[in-house]
């Protein structure tokens, strides 16, 4: 029997929550309490979260750390119902404001009637939104004359920026710590003052949020969230003026920031702005570039047509991917320890909340305190709390060296990830267990990938999974609540079974994990982390029975949760999976025809998109098969 480890390993001191690591984050950066906390919450109200004696809120969170450069990702959290419900309903809006502007309006009346009691970053959301449609609108009705005064909108852009940026900011910028989020309001500024004729005034506000992230040294992973917004007020003011070589600079820099980092923010506007720029007097190797960029815009706007969605569509600035709401969570545990809700109330300190309220809890409509929650999930095996990062640390560039071995795997790129592994030894304690179970996936993997020894392989995935996974013999373990490694090391487990030739082994971990995700989607609809993992197996799963049309099915299904997320480095995978399903079909049934239009459609979109996010790997698998799929 594998070991699971106890409580006391999962209690110790590098097992941070996000209070501990902001703290230590905050202080290293000579960051004070009053300056990291202004304009968003209190300064007691900041330590108590740094503490741990109040929950830690998402959204208000994951401002204070990007507020300092940071991406909140490392971390997976716990919300309520009803904030999950908001980010939805904020996401909704995100995609009605660029083409469906009165449903987008109805909406944001909708919020504010609902939810009365907001946070500052959500009322700087409604007026950032309300302002873009303002902007929209004048737009519009500019050949009329009927439009929004310049005054008004002047306002209503400084009314945004201050729900975060309290008293007069302007002359002062340079000591602001702001969030790409709040820089997006400040950012919006610079549109109103563009729309009415003060190109001055713009270009000051441009400069200063395009040269935000280097002067704050900030990672490319964060600075993508805000450098293409400002890439397009740059582009729109250097045209504007006549000159077509600024502009183009602004556009290549946000682009190729894009596509290094695999993300699609702002990228059909962005694209569609380049295709404006005059090419006269260019260069061969840029205008060879702005080709490229009709391709990737033609490859874009029909993926997006494909799928329904609105490329042109605004971001929120969160990502909900890596939070799990409490009620679905504390249900799902309790389901997989097979107790009843009158037996989960009670820890060895006595009743924690009554049958009733863990009822309500359970159901979304009531939120536990911080210290019930804890209580509470402990006695399923979550020690340590939930809001934990990848690794035990307390350390930002560990995490982000984790992160950075992680996206080396994801390209194939073994000699990088043995070389990251021993800088990442070299930095954290292999006696912690999260530490252990890392290592043991990183070496299972290499096994795989450099030996093909799979049965090896196998039992080192089984011994991390375990770290952190009970034994669930005798019990159900679909329900059992899949963190984001947990479900990536689940997931290589069922792939490790199926190259064995183990197909009943391989459907049985196939239906835990994916059970397991699509309870944990609850209100928001996204997959969490790891879902990528898991289409992956699923796809080689239904071909090994030959259930193509149904594989066709999910992976267009994965494409459309793809698109609704920031990062797109898993769609060209997507994309070929497809092209693999209906060449197959063909191949079965004779059925060349609609199914080869399919195939040779998706294969082409697998290539733009391995070529848009530098996807060495894929590029290189796909020229070896362009021959078979687009004869």
């Amino acid at each position: 029997m594998i070991k699971c480890y106890n409580q006391a390993e999962f209690t110790r001191q590098y097992n941070a929550d996000c209070g501990k690591i902001f703290r230590e984050e905050r202080i290293s950066r000579g960051v004070s309490l009053e300056r990291a906390a202004r304009g968003l919450l209190s300064k007691t109200a900041l330590g108590k979260m740094e503490a741990g004696e109040t929950g830690w809120r998402k959204l208000t969170g994951d401002t204070l750390f990007q507020r300092m450069g940071i991406l909140p990702d490392y971390f997976e959290m716990v919300a309520s119902r009803e904030e999950m419900e908001r980010w939805r309903f904020r996401e909704d809006i995100c995609l009605l404001v660029p083409d469906r502007p009165v449903e987008a309006a109805d909406k944001i009346k909708q919020y504010r009637e609902r939810y009365t009691k907001r946070e500052p970053v959500e009322e700087q959301f409604l007026c950032k939104a309300e302002l873009l449609l303002l902007l929209k609108a004048r737009e519009q009705d500019k050949s009329a004359g009927e439009f929004p005064a310049g005054e008004e909108l002047l306002s209503r852009a400084a009314e945004a920026v201050s729900c975060t940026v309290p008293g007069d900011w302007s002359g002062k910028k340079e000591d602001l710590l702001l969030a790409p989020s709040e820089l997006e309001a400040v950012l919006l500024s610079g549109a109103v003052y563009l729309a009415c004729g003060r190109m001055e005034e713009a270009w000051k506000i441009h400069h200063f949020v395009w040269n935000y992230p280097e002067k704050k040294h900030w990672k490319e992973r964060i600075a993508v969230w805000i450098k293409p917004q400002a890439a397009l007020l740059g582009m729109e003011l250097a045209l504007q003026e006549g000159d077509s070589r600024k502009a183009f600079e602004f556009a290549r820099e946000a682009l190729e920031l894009l596509r290094r980092n695999a993300c699609h923010c702002y990228l059909l506007p962005l694209l569609e702005r380049m295709r404006r720029i005059s090419r006269e007097g260019m260069s061969e190797g840029d205008q060879l570039y702005l080709k490229e960029v009709d391709a990737f815009w033609s490859a874009f706007k029909r993926i997006y047509d494909m799928s329904e969605y609105p490329g042109n569509r605004i971001w929120q600035g969160t990502s909900v991917e890596n939070t799990r709401e409490a009620g679905i969570t504390l249900k799902m545990l309790r389901k997989y320890a097979g107790k009843s809700r009158d037996k989960a109330v009670f820890d060895d300190e006595g009743i924690i909340v009554t049958r009733r309220q863990l009822e309500k809890i359970e159901c979304g409509e009531h939120k536990p305190s911080h210290e019930n929650y804890k209580r509470l999930v402990r006695q399923y095996g979550k020690y340590g709390g939930w809001i934990v990062p990848m690794l035990e640390t307390d350390s930002i560039e560990v995490l982000e060296l984790r992160q950075e071995i992680s996206s080396q795997m994801g390209y194939c790129q073994w000699d990088k990830v043995e070389a990251g592994m021993e800088r990442l030894r070299q930095k954290v304690d292999m006696s912690y267990p999260r530490v252990r179970q890392e290592f043991l996936f990183f070496e299972a993997l290499i096994l795989q990938e450099r030996k093909g020894d799979m049965r090896k392989s196998l039992e080192l995935l089984q011994e991390a999974l375990h770290i952190t996974v009970p034994d669930w013999e005798g019990k159900e373990a679909k329900w059992w609540v899949f963190q984001r490694e947990e479900i990536i090391i689940a997931s290589n487990i069922a792939s490790t079974y199926r190259k064995l030739g183990c197909l009943k082994e391989e459907g049985m971990w196939c239906e835990i994990i994916r059970f397991s995700v699509e309870q944990q989607k609850g209100k928001t609809g996204i997959m969490h982390t790891g879902y990528e993992m898991l289409m992956e197996m699923l796809d080689n799963y239904l071909g090994d029975l030959r259930q193509y049309g149904e594989a066709i099915k999910k992976n267009e299904e994965a494409v459309s949760q793809y698109l609704e997320q920031p990062l797109i480095d898993t769609l060209d995978r997507a994309f070929y999976r497809i092209a693999w399903n209906a060449y197959e079909i063909a191949s079965k049934q004779n059925d060349g025809n609609e199914n080869k239009v399919r195939w040779k459609e998706a294969f082409q979109m697998s290539e733009a998109t391995a070529r848009f996010t530098y996807d060495k790997y894929i590029i290189k698998f796909l020229e070896a098969r362009r021959d078979k799929y687009l004869c």
